[in-house]
Protein backbone atom coordinates (compact mmCIF):
# COMPACT_ATOMS: atom_id res chain seq x y z
CA UNK A 1 0.00 0.00 0.00
CA UNK A 2 2.54 2.46 0.67
CA UNK A 3 4.50 2.03 -2.60
CA UNK A 4 1.02 2.73 -4.65
CA UNK A 5 0.61 6.31 -2.56
CA UNK A 6 3.75 7.61 -4.78
CA UNK A 7 2.72 6.40 -7.89
CA UNK A 8 -0.36 8.07 -7.82
CA UNK A 9 -0.09 10.88 -6.46
CA UNK A 10 2.36 12.43 -9.54
CA UNK A 11 -0.21 11.31 -11.96
CA UNK A 12 -3.42 12.90 -10.06
CA UNK A 13 -1.27 16.36 -10.54
CA UNK A 14 -0.55 15.47 -14.05
CA UNK A 15 -4.53 15.26 -14.33
CA UNK A 16 -5.59 18.25 -12.57
CA UNK A 17 -2.65 20.24 -14.69
CA UNK A 18 -4.39 19.01 -18.08
CA UNK A 19 -8.02 19.43 -16.69
CA UNK A 20 -7.74 22.96 -15.68
CA UNK A 21 -6.26 25.43 -18.22
CA UNK A 22 -6.91 29.05 -17.33
CA UNK A 23 -8.62 31.48 -20.23
CA UNK A 24 -8.64 35.03 -20.34
CA UNK A 25 -11.02 37.05 -22.94
CA UNK A 26 -9.16 38.20 -26.07
CA UNK A 27 -10.63 42.19 -24.80
CA UNK A 28 -9.16 41.14 -21.66
CA UNK A 29 -13.09 42.00 -20.07
CA UNK A 30 -12.36 38.51 -18.05
CA UNK A 31 -10.64 35.38 -17.23
CA UNK A 32 -11.61 32.20 -16.02
CA UNK A 33 -10.50 28.28 -15.73
CA UNK A 34 -11.80 25.71 -18.38
CA UNK A 35 -11.90 21.81 -17.65
CA UNK A 36 -12.45 19.29 -19.44
CA UNK A 37 -13.37 19.34 -23.19
CA UNK A 38 -14.32 23.11 -22.96
CA UNK A 39 -11.95 24.72 -25.71
CA UNK A 40 -12.53 28.77 -26.25
CA UNK A 41 -13.44 29.35 -30.32
CA UNK A 42 -12.70 32.62 -31.67
CA UNK A 43 -14.09 34.24 -34.49
CA UNK A 44 -15.59 37.14 -36.96
CA UNK A 45 -19.46 37.49 -36.97
CA UNK A 46 -21.28 39.11 -39.91
CA UNK A 47 -20.55 42.55 -38.59
CA UNK A 48 -16.82 41.95 -38.36
CA UNK A 49 -17.21 41.93 -34.21
CA UNK A 50 -14.63 39.20 -32.67
CA UNK A 51 -16.51 36.67 -30.45
CA UNK A 52 -15.38 34.19 -28.67
CA UNK A 53 -17.61 31.37 -27.88
CA UNK A 54 -16.67 27.88 -25.67
CA UNK A 55 -17.39 24.33 -27.12
CA UNK A 56 -17.24 20.83 -25.32
CA UNK A 57 -16.49 18.64 -28.25
CA UNK A 58 -18.98 20.92 -30.95
CA UNK A 59 -21.52 23.42 -30.26
CA UNK A 60 -23.76 20.98 -30.34
CA UNK A 61 -22.49 19.02 -27.23
CA UNK A 62 -22.16 22.39 -25.30
CA UNK A 63 -21.92 26.01 -25.83
CA UNK A 64 -20.64 28.95 -23.23
CA UNK A 65 -21.20 32.29 -23.86
CA UNK A 66 -20.27 34.68 -21.83
CA UNK A 67 -22.09 38.57 -22.01
CA UNK A 68 -22.18 41.38 -20.11
CA UNK A 69 -25.19 43.85 -19.58
CA UNK A 70 -24.81 47.35 -18.41
CA UNK A 71 -27.86 47.93 -15.72
CA UNK A 72 -29.23 49.95 -13.46
CA UNK A 73 -27.50 50.62 -9.61
CA UNK A 74 -29.29 48.22 -7.43
CA UNK A 75 -30.72 45.78 -9.70
CA UNK A 76 -29.93 42.38 -8.39
CA UNK A 77 -28.91 39.29 -10.29
CA UNK A 78 -32.13 37.51 -9.36
CA UNK A 79 -34.04 40.15 -10.80
CA UNK A 80 -32.12 40.56 -13.79
CA UNK A 81 -32.67 36.89 -14.58
CA UNK A 82 -36.22 36.74 -13.88
CA UNK A 83 -37.09 40.08 -16.53
CA UNK A 84 -34.55 38.15 -19.09
CA UNK A 85 -37.16 34.53 -18.30
CA UNK A 86 -39.54 37.34 -19.00
CA UNK A 87 -38.79 39.26 -21.84
CA UNK A 88 -36.90 36.73 -23.78
CA UNK A 89 -36.20 32.41 -22.95
CA UNK A 90 -39.69 32.11 -22.10
CA UNK A 91 -40.12 32.56 -25.64
CA UNK A 92 -37.77 29.75 -26.57
CA UNK A 93 -39.30 26.84 -28.44
CA UNK A 94 -40.30 23.88 -25.83
CA UNK A 95 -39.05 26.51 -22.65
CA UNK A 96 -39.39 24.22 -19.18
CA UNK A 97 -38.15 26.34 -16.15
CA UNK A 98 -36.21 24.70 -13.72
CA UNK A 99 -35.13 25.88 -10.52
CA UNK A 100 -33.10 29.51 -9.74
CA UNK A 101 -30.47 28.95 -7.26
CA UNK A 102 -28.33 31.19 -5.32
CA UNK A 103 -25.28 30.53 -6.15
CA UNK A 104 -21.85 31.25 -3.87
CA UNK A 105 -19.05 32.39 -5.02
CA UNK A 106 -16.75 35.62 -5.43
CA UNK A 107 -19.60 37.78 -6.05
CA UNK A 108 -22.61 37.95 -3.89
CA UNK A 109 -26.03 37.79 -4.73
CA UNK A 110 -24.79 35.38 -7.56
CA UNK A 111 -27.76 32.91 -9.09
CA UNK A 112 -27.78 29.99 -11.88
CA UNK A 113 -31.13 29.43 -13.42
CA UNK A 114 -31.58 26.00 -15.39
CA UNK A 115 -34.19 25.70 -17.78
CA UNK A 116 -34.86 22.98 -20.84
CA UNK A 117 -35.78 24.30 -24.48
CA UNK A 118 -35.41 22.96 -27.66
CA UNK A 119 -32.90 23.63 -30.94
CA UNK A 120 -33.53 22.33 -34.76
CA UNK A 121 -36.03 19.68 -33.18
CA UNK A 122 -32.87 18.45 -30.42
CA UNK A 123 -33.83 18.60 -26.55
CA UNK A 124 -31.28 21.25 -24.85
CA UNK A 125 -30.93 21.97 -21.33
CA UNK A 126 -29.31 25.31 -20.22
CA UNK A 127 -27.60 26.54 -17.13
CA UNK A 128 -27.03 30.13 -16.50
CA UNK A 129 -25.00 32.01 -13.87
CA UNK A 130 -26.16 35.66 -13.15
CA UNK A 131 -22.74 37.41 -11.19
CA UNK A 132 -23.03 41.09 -10.73
CA UNK A 133 -19.21 42.46 -10.74
CA UNK A 134 -20.11 45.88 -10.06
CA UNK A 135 -22.86 48.33 -9.45
CA UNK A 136 -23.87 48.47 -13.21
CA UNK A 137 -22.36 44.99 -14.51
CA UNK A 138 -24.24 42.22 -15.14
CA UNK A 139 -21.92 39.20 -16.56
CA UNK A 140 -23.83 35.97 -17.10
CA UNK A 141 -22.24 32.34 -18.54
CA UNK A 142 -24.76 30.80 -20.69
CA UNK A 143 -23.84 27.19 -20.40
CA UNK A 144 -25.68 25.24 -22.96
CA UNK A 145 -26.05 21.91 -24.64
CA UNK A 146 -27.59 18.36 -25.06
CA UNK A 147 -29.28 17.34 -21.75
CA UNK A 148 -26.65 14.11 -20.94
CA UNK A 149 -23.24 16.55 -21.24
CA UNK A 150 -24.76 19.56 -19.33
CA UNK A 151 -26.38 17.16 -16.07
CA UNK A 152 -23.13 15.03 -16.82
CA UNK A 153 -20.85 17.87 -16.22
CA UNK A 154 -22.15 20.18 -13.45
CA UNK A 155 -20.26 20.26 -10.75
CA UNK A 156 -17.61 21.37 -13.49
CA UNK A 157 -19.58 24.00 -14.75
CA UNK A 158 -20.43 24.64 -11.29
CA UNK A 159 -16.08 24.80 -10.77
CA UNK A 160 -16.18 26.91 -14.18
CA UNK A 161 -18.19 29.40 -13.17
CA UNK A 162 -16.54 29.60 -9.56
CA UNK A 163 -13.32 30.55 -11.34
CA UNK A 164 -14.69 33.50 -13.42
CA UNK A 165 -13.04 36.74 -12.60
CA UNK A 166 -14.09 40.28 -14.67
CA UNK A 167 -11.45 42.40 -15.46
CA UNK A 168 -11.50 46.28 -14.70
Amino acid sequence: MKRTIPIFLPVLLVLQTIEERPFQDPEGRYQLVLRDRWEPVTYQDGAGNTVTDIVYGSSEEGLLRVRQFKVEPGTSPRAFAEREEDVSLRFRPGYLRGAMESFGGTYPESVVLNFEFTRRGQKKVARYYYFKTDETTIYVLQFEGRPEVIRSTRNRLDLIARSFRARS
